[in-house]
This record gives C-alpha cells, sequence and structure tokens, in this order.
C-alpha cells in the first residue's frame, strides 16, 4: 500500500530542504521498485511553492500511476533554508534533493519535472542529473537564458498554455522546436500560463504519456 505523503528536512547546500514525500515502496506483486518523479516549484519571488496547484496536479496524478513522487521548496521558501538564488543555487537544491532520493529511496527511473521557473531549474540541471524522462509545464523561454541549457537526450514532455500570459508563447515554442531529439509537446488554445481551469487536461496528458 502506499505510505501517506510526509513532510521531511532534507540537507541542502545552505541548510535544510523541505520535501514532501509520498514512497510508494515495493507497489507491485512481482517486487519491482515503483518510479520516482521530483518535482521543482514556480518562482519563489512571485509566491511559487511545493504547494502550487500545478505542482500538485502533476504529483498526484504520477501518484495515481504508482510512481513515489517528492516535491521541494526551494530555498528560502517555506521551511527551506535560504534565499533567492537567480536559478543558480535552485539547480542546487534540486541536486542536493535527488542525492537524497539516491541515497534513501528504493526506485528505478527517475523522471524531472517542472513548472516555469522550475522547468528551467530542471532543464538547467539535467545535465548534472541522471533521469529517465522530462516533463515540464509552460518553460519560462525568454525570462531566464535558455542559451546555455544543453540539449535534451532523453524522452521528455512540454505542455504549452496558447493563452499564457507570462511567458511569449511563439518564443516558447522557437525554443522547443529547435531542439534536436524533439519533445511531445501538448497545446491548448484557452490555457493561460497557471493552467486556470486546465488541470485535468493536464492529468489525462500525464496518464497518456507515462
Amino acid at each position: 500500500m502506499r505510505s501517506k505523503s510526509q513532510k521531511i528536512l532534507v540537507e541542502g547546500e545552505v541548510g535544510p530542504i523541505e520535501i514532501r514525500l509520498s514512497d510508494a515502496g515495493q507497489n507491485d506483486e512481482a517486487g519491482h521498485k515503483p518510479k520516482l518523479i521530483v518535482i521543482s516549484h514556480p518562482h519563489p519571488q512571485f509566491g511559487g511553492t511545493m504547494d502550487n496547484k500545478v505542482v500538485t496536479t502533476i504529483e498526484r496524478a504520477f501518484q495515481g500511476l504508482g510512481y513515489s513522487t517528492v516535491v521541494y521548496n526551494f530555498r528560502g521558501v517555506g521551511q527551506s533554508a535560504g534565499e533567492y538564488d537567480g536559478g543558480y543555487g535552485e539547480q542546487r537544491d534540486l541536486k542536493a534533493v535527488v542525492h537524497w532520493a539516491r541515497q534513501t529511496l528504493s526506485y528505478e527511473g527517475l523522471v524531472l519535472g517542472g513548472f516555469s521557473f522550475g522547468s528551467y531549474v530542471a532543464l538547467s540541471a539535467l545535465p548534472e542529473v541522471q533521469a529517465e524522462s522530462l516533463f515540464v509545464v509552460a518553460p519560462p523561454v525568454g525570462l531566464y537564458d535558455f542559451s546555455k541549457i544543453a540539449e535534451v537526450e532523453i524522452p521528455w514532455q512540454v505542455i504549452v498554455g496558447l493563452s499564457d500570459e507570462v511567458v511569449d508563447v511563439g518564443e516558447m515554442l522557437d525554443w522547443v522546436f529547435s531542439r534536436q531529439n524533439q519533445p511531445s509537446v501538448y497545446c491548448r488554445a484557452n490555457a493561460s500560463h497557471f493552467l486556470h481551469g486546465q488541470l485535468v487536461w493536464l492529468k489525462k496528458i500525464i496518464l497518456s504519456e507515462y
């Protein structure tokens, strides 16, 4: 049986990092280890936390598929120590959380997830974090330097709201389609940056892809 979600403090570069863990354990009759997704949240200076509704929708959808899930607060958010670091320290936060998971949890296969700023962090950290796949929502192309992000060499999915009021949709799609390894791209005309009223659509994409 799946354990209930629990909040834990794990060691990060500048002090504790607050995470929420749901550990699926060995969740099938053959004793196969579950997969794990680690999800990064939106911009902390604009109210982003691990309790963001897009983040929790991704979290619960993967739990429903039998995954173990970890969401966490970047430095300076909630009970996580430190302060905002422009995306650089936040990448180290993600790496610290993945390192903790590898040392602590029993799983086979890692998915990195991210929403908005969390997408930028996940994409930036990917070369140093061995993951099986990548799931990103509304990557903030144009708001951060995406020119330095390495090519994604694993299967990945990108969710785009065509009514995004925060990120330039054309710039976002131009960057996505310029990648050598093309992702699966899901777009919806009336979806905003924060996917207001579109969370069922988001969940259906996860269920169809994973």
